[in-house]
């Protein structure tokens, strides 16, 4: 690897997707003498690859014993976050770091009936026609029908340049279309305005430049009038560049301690920024089980200066550093090599952080608590198979409905977060009790208006509505409209 392409990896790393990773922008020294205790380890390891390749009756291939063997070293530290790639593996990672993918350039989910396109994305498939709603169910001659998620996308993928033909289903008729393959840079952050001026913004990873994003689009949201509060959805994003998140925490506090590292010495390495600005108006930051590395650190540093309240699940607890070091011999080594505390020196590597707000149910019920706290009083659902809005925009997170016997049963936890109301579970009567000052409704197991499925509990919006005077909903089988307020 010469010496351009390595400044080239610094500048440009960005957000580790695929590994939940804090990156470090440069790399530290690795000590020989860290390599060579005991004797002369690596000469006796060289040794034996090269009677393996030698002798062995396999042949074996050189290279490919030295990548088996720098793998089964890497294992021996029992460090998940610690990786080797080789030449290709480090452009994949690369790739992926920086949100770069080759497709035609659509977000989809498996469904029974084939493929299911959720988000359509500027690139190939836009310009094609595919849209939302869509459904694939060929690739080429191959159904994708009924076959895993990754196998579907891998007949939908190839080379960039090179065209795919797809058979669609849209509103029950085929459609035939072909698509060219390309390289899709998928946005890292994203946002919109929700009534009485809520802000939300949504960061997928902490690339290099995901905090000018998300400070560009406060001031486009800033010019279009007041606002009254901020959500920021961190969940599932795995993490990516220290810096990014020590950017994006200037956005919020004016300076401080963004976390405290302690690295092989035992030594605490504070991280420190100056030069910020606070924000007039509430912030809340969603989180959930894969809100890791980068997303911690922002959370914790505006958890304790009280800069913003996380709202939803408890995060990853990947409270680690890692260094991308290049090898000379092309591919690289990332390597970890500090752990990190939060600002007021709260733990967050193998604990996670806990919510200020705690909210069970999943993503919607999350988003709902988010917009409910952030100030929005009456909220309107509209799903459309798996496409759901909220008060009239697109949402990434959507919820399953059951349609039994003429009646239409929701997740007790979604319509609670629609009214404003409290889940309850009874375990003496082994009942479910929603309740809010609108109204009060209880649900047994053997009773009507209540279906126990994959230990969700999903209730009848007939009976409910019975209950709850806001609440409103209609359903044709394929779009279910509801919503109701708080009161």
């Amino acid at each position: 690897m010469n010496s351009t392409r390595k400044r080239k990896m610094w500048r440009q790393t960005a957000a580790a997707v695929l590994s939940l990773s804090l990156i470090l922008p440069a790399a530290l020294p690795v000590s020989a003498a860290t390599l060579t205790i005991g004797g002369n380890p690596i000469d006796r390891a060289k040794e034996v690859l090269e009677k393996l390749e030698r002798n062995h009756v396999s042949a074996p291939d050189a290279q490919k014993l030295s990548d088996v063997a720098i793998q089964a070293v890497i294992k021996s530290l029992g460090d998940p976050y610690t990786q080797y790639f080789t030449p290709e593996q480090l452009d994949e990672f690369e790739n992926s770091l920086a949100n770069r993918y080759v497709g035609i350039g659509v977000r989809v989910s498996q469904q029974p009936d084939g493929v299911y396109v959720s988000q359509v994305f500027d690139g190939p498939a836009q310009k094609a026609g595919i849209k939302v709603g869509d459904v694939i169910v060929k690739a080429g001659d191959e159904t994708v029908i009924g076959l895993p998620l990754g196998e579907a996308t891998a007949k939908i993928m190839g080379e960039p340049g090179t065209e795919v033909k797809l058979q669609l289903l849209r509103d029950g008729e085929s459609l035939d279309l072909t698509v060219k393959r390309a390289q899709i840079q998928v946005p890292v952050v994203t946002g919109q305005k929700f009534d009485g001026n809520i802000a939300y913004l949504r960061v997928t990873s902490f690339s290099a430049d995901a905090a000018e994003q998300v400070a560009t689009m406060l001031d486009f949201f800033k010019s279009q009038g007041e606002i009254k509060s901020l959500i920021v959805d961190l969940r599932d994003n795995p993490g990516g560049l220290l810096d990014a998140a020590k950017e994006m925490a200037r956005l919020f506090v004016k300076e401080g301690t963004l976390i405290h590292t302690k690295n092989r010495t035992g030594q605490d390495e504070p991280v420190t920024f100056t030069g910020g600005q606070t924000q007039p108006f509430p912030v809340h930051i969603l989180v959930n089980g894969g809100s890791a590395s980068a997303s911690e650190v922002l959370t914790g540093a505006l958890q304790d200066y009280k800069a913003a309240k996380a709202i939803g699940t408890k995060t990853y607890g990947k409270g680690s550093v890692q260094n991308l070091i290049p090898l000379d011999n092309g591919g690289a080594l990332k390597v970890t090599v500090e752990e990190y505390l939060t600002p007021n020196q709260r733990q967050v590597n193998r604990v996670g952080l806990e919510p200020d707000i705690a909210v069970e149910g999943g993503q919607v019920p999350e988003l709902l608590t988010a917009l409910r706290t952030a100030g929005l009083a009456t909220i309107s659902l509209e799903l459309n198979r798996i496409n759901l809005t909220v008060n009239g925009h697109a949402v990434e997170d959507s919820f399953r409905v059951l349609r039994e016997d003429g009646q239409t049963y929701v997740p007790a936890r979604v319509l609670a977060a629609v009214l404003g109301a409290k889940v309850e579970w009874n375990a003496d009567a082994a009942s479910v009790q929603l309740s809010s000052a609108d109204g009060a409704v209880t649900y047994t197991p053997d009773g009507a208006g209540v279906k126990l499925q994959d230990g969700i509990s999903y209730v009848s919006l007939a009976q409910a509505a019975e209950a709850f005077k806001s609440l409103s909903w209609s359903d044709d089988g394929r779009l279910l409209k509801l919503s109701g307020s708080a009161k």
